[in-house]
């Protein structure tokens, strides 16, 4: 009986994630739950539909398998943040994507494929991606560049995210510049220039993640705009460090630095690279 009951439950929550729209709260919620549960069913079942005539079964297939994985034990505690625990099947999830990529059609499907190679963080997605970086779709390029921004130090994954930090679409550029940025360790001057070029973006994201990749090289490219960026007043925290690490902040500093705290550091290490200053 426990098992008839657990069935239906999972069967439930399968018939959810089609309930709402795609990108519904209420769909994206039992998406969640089937990722948290993982077994061999859920596997199974997400399988096949992965190889259904309809597109959002296609799609929400995907979008299980990429996250699968195993039960807790315990619940958690409310408001403990979530811990993941073992991903499963994603060798064999990876071969399902690798056979349905090659044939598929609809955009959404080819979206959630792509996220969830990102998922699943297998290198072998690198060549499988490269064909959509092109792609007519921006919701498509997005998830190729969400998928090679997961292998951002592979050279290949870097040549396309430096074409795609030059796409029409804003968030395309924007997650691009972030990959070759600030998360790859990466060092070429094709690399850098790339970010040179996207000083003058008309997004300030992209602005921003193009700064704090020429500073985590120490490139003194970024000196100008990061104290044009300073003077603003606002800026986006999670790029502090590597705006330190321009400026050679102490790393025994444990202070939280503000604006005029960089200004400062700014002038100290580049008074040449900066206007005068006129003191009162």
């Amino acid at each position: 009986m426990r098992v008839d009951n657990r069935v239906a439950s999972i069967n439930a929550l399968f018939r959810a994630t089609l309930a709402g729209g795609y990108d519904g709260d209420q769909s994206w919620a039992a998406v969640s739950r089937l990722r948290r549960s993982g077994n061999r069913f859920i596997f199974e079942k997400a399988r096949a539909w992965c190889s259904s005539r309809n597109p959002w079964k296609r799609a929400r297939g995907a979008d299980i398998l990429c996250q699968l994985r195993a039960r807790r034990e315990t619940t958690p505690k409310p408001r403990t943040r979530y811990v993941p625990t073992q991903q499963l099947y994603a060798q064999e999830s990876f071969e399902v994507f690798a056979q349905l990529i090659t044939q598929e059609q609809n955009d959404l499907v080819l979206t959630a494929i792509l996220h969830g190679f990102r998922h699943l963080d297998l290198k072998a997605a690198v060549p499988l991606v490269l064909p959509f970086v092109s792609h007519a779709n921006p919701d498509v390029r997005m998830g190729a560049t969400c998928a090679l921004g997961r292998f951002s130090d592979n050279p290949v994954a870097v040549d396309a995210l430096i074409r795609l930090s030059v796409d029409v679409d804003a968030d395309v550029r924007n997650w691009a510049t972030f990959a070759i940025g600030t998360q790859s360790d990466i060092d070429t001057p094709a690399l850098r220039d790339a970010l040179v070029q996207r000083l003058e973006d008309p997004s300030d994201k992209v602005r921003q993640e193009a700064i704090g990749g020429l500073a985590k090289r120490r490139d003194t490219r970024a000196v100008y705009p990061l104290f044009r960026l300073m003077r603003k007043c606002s800026y986006y925290i999670h790029l502090d460090h590597d705006y330190e690490t321009l400026v050679e902040k102490d790393e025994h500093d444990g202070s939280k630095w503000g604006t005029e705290d960089f200004i400062e550091a700014l002038y100290s290490k580049f008074p040449e690279l900066l206007p005068p200053r006129f003191k009162s």
